[in-house]
């Protein structure tokens, strides 16, 4: 079946780029404290998240050289240092895994993070008893529930699985000259927990198109979209709660998710 390998190039090309504020959106996302935190407030949980942040690339290169984490901030050495008035203790340590919990001199609460430890066995912040994903810092005081920051995180991960199907959608037409009609025919793909990813195609060669939709089985009512091509799809075309069409081809378009 003819098509078109400029026209799968010229779109691979748009597809790297799109990856960049997606990726850049989930990170700002997951860091930044609510716009009602003071902003002398902000800048003191931006270094109680940034020292965190510096420890678990500090302990990422004490595992490479020693193959294990260490247990104290003691044992990673004068390169460690944190920010003035910050304590940084690591806590529930073993060689694997680790957590810590960053506090400022003189302020109620504090901030936690966790690297290979089960979800349920990681600490929660002194005053808000929450925490967040693995690497993500949780702070006392920064105006983001635990909720809030698992429905940005299942967001933001939606959005990615669909940058990733419309990349492997490119492969499959480059080498078939078709577009997968179903997910599980594409090959490379790997699902994801909570996510799930539906596809529908319209047309061939050089008219080829498709529509993918991303749901979390934990947030019912919201969705992602993504398509790519000429096809029509109406209505289809758009998130479920918010009715939001994609602005771009190949750019994932969702609902906020709360």
């Amino acid at each position: 079946m003819p098509f078109s390998t400029r026209a799968v190039s010229s779109r691979l090309s748009l597809l790297a780029a799109s990856l960049l504020p997606v990726l850049s959106i989930g990170a700002q996302s997951s860091a930044a404290t609510s716009p009602t935190v003071s902003e002398a407030e902000r800048l003191t949980i931006g270094h109680l998240m940034s020292d965190l942040r510096n420890l678990v690339t500090m302990q990422e290169g004490h595992f490479a050289k020693t193959g294990a984490y260490a247990l104290t901030v003691a044992a990673l050495g004068d390169a460690y240092r944190t920010t003035t008035g910050v304590t940084v203790e690591i806590v529930n340590a073993g060689t694997n895994a680790y957590a810590a919990a960053s506090r400022y001199s003189g302020r109620d609460g504090n901030c936690v993070i966790f690297v290979g430890l089960n979800v349920d066995a990681s600490p929660r912040t002194e005053l808000e008893k929450k925490r967040f994903s693995e690497g993500e810092p949780a702070c006392d005081g920064d105006g983001i529930t635990e909720r809030r920051h698992w429905a940005v995180a299942a967001e933001r991960q939606a959005a990615s699985m669909l940058v990733g199907v419309a990349k492997l959608q490119e492969r499959q037409f480059g080498r078939t000259g078709a577009y997968a009609s179903d997910i599980g025919a594409l090959a490379g793909f790997k699902p994801q927990q909570n996510t799930v990813i539906t596809i529908e195609r319209l047309g061939d060669g050089d008219r080829a198109s498709f529509l993918a939709t991303a749901t979390d089985t934990r947030y019912p009512g919201v969705s992602c979209v993504l398509r790519s091509g000429w096809g029509r799809y109406g209505d289809r075309a758009a998130t479920v709660a918010e009715k939001k069409r994609p602005t771009a081809d190949m750019f994932p378009t969702c609902d906020v998710f709360k």
